[in-house]
């Protein structure tokens, strides 16, 4: 037959033109999102994240707050923050986990533990997960202690041990050159690990929902925000 196509050339005959490449835009979000973070996660590849989502969402404005977490969780409830990025409280289980990690002691490399003396302290101020964490750990043992430096930020505290003038419990990732881990052995009691969640409204509007989706897909991947 001529001038005819059966169905099974047409086919072919449309498989064989290029199409086009149908490319799915980022949906169009607009007004302002605030961020509550805790420092130990502030840095690293996080402003990096949040910058290539203001590229991809040109219509949301980005508001962030760097805090302790009951302070910035305690925000979110009030309503004066959109989505927070911290440190779980002892012993509750809200907000959506993203990883664990160890809170250990540190200390300065030359620092040394002298028998019998009251171990010197370094920690953040009040009301942080850390501090409560340590505070609680070190009044079930039979340590003498004393808090001879506080600070609002782990860049304080971990100056502190550094300097050699007090001990402190970091984030294990938090732990740099200069900084030494102290064990069982050195009489320390063993602290919790420490869980980062992202807390959200119960009705996030969508450039929040967004954004907090964007925070989860940041921490899994195959390196997580570094401190």
């Amino acid at each position: 037959m001529t001038g005819r196509c059966c169905s099974a050339t047409r086919v072919a005959c449309c498989n064989s033109k290029k199409l086009p490449v149908l490319r799915l835009a980022a949906p169009r979000l607009s007004g302002t999102v605030r961020l509550g973070v805790v420092e130990e996660v502030a840095g690293g590849s996080l402003p990096s994240a949040l910058g290539r989502f203001a590229a991809l969402h040109p219509g949301v404005r980005l508001e962030v707050q760097i805090g302790v977490s009951a302070e910035l969780i305690e925000q979110l409830n009030a309503g004066r923050l959109d989505v927070v990025f911290a440190k779980r409280p002892l012993g509750t289980s809200k907000g959506r986990l993203v990883w664990r990690e160890p809170l250990v002691w540190v200390a300065a490399d030359t620092f040394d533990l002298i028998p019998g003396a009251a171990l010197p302290l370094a920690l953040y101020r009040e009301r942080s997960v850390s501090r409560e964490a340590a505070l609680a750990a070190l009044q079930d043992g039979e340590l003498t202690w004393e808090i001879v430096y506080t600070s609002p930020s782990l860049t304080g505290v971990r100056a502190a041990a550094l300097a050699g003038l007090a001990i402190t419990p970091l984030p294990a990732s938090a732990v740099i050159a200069g900084l030494r881990i102290l064990d069982a052995e050195e009489g320390l009691p063993r602290l919790p690990d420490l869980e980062f969640a992202i807390y959200e409204k119960a009705r996030p509007h969508k450039a929040a929902a967004a954004l907090a989706a964007a925070l989860l897909a940041l921490t899994q991947g195959p390196s997580r925000p570094t401190i």
